[in-house]
């Protein structure tokens, strides 16, 4: 249920596959240096119209309050469904590491607010 369940970012350095669907499928890097200390909460909402649902979200984040472990991979996962169901996946194209105050910014569409990730018909 996307406009109900509470919609999380993962980070990893490890292509998800194809089989993926669970986050347990996913090799996570350590959350504990970045702001919070546990994956992002996305802001989010979920409309539909005339059959056509569209799943939009603020810009995320990520702050390093420390060394951060390199990640290439980031995605969104439902953290309320069972088994935190994936949803997508982005490749960044290239490593991303933080150091202590760096910050990395996920923005979806062209928006940084309630930028569209995708849509549904």
């Amino acid at each position: 249920d996307l406009s109900s369940h509470t919609i999380k970012v993962f980070l990893t350095n490890t292509a998800p596959q194809g089989t993926d669907d669970e986050l347990i499928d996913i090799s996570q890097i350590a959350y504990t240096n970045i702001t919070g200390g546990a994956a992002p909460t996305v802001t989010k909402q979920y409309t539909e119209a005339s059959g056509t649902g569209t799943f939009a979200a603020d810009a995320v984040v990520i702050t390093a309050t420390g060394s951060v472990p390199t990640f290439q991979y980031y995605g969104l996962y439902n953290d309320t469904s069972t088994g935190d169901k994936l949803i997508c996946y982005w490749n960044h194209g290239s490593a991303v590491t933080l150091a202590n105050g760096e910050t990395f910014t996920i923005t979806f569409g062209a928006d940084a607010t309630m930028g569209t990730v995708f849509t549904l018909a």
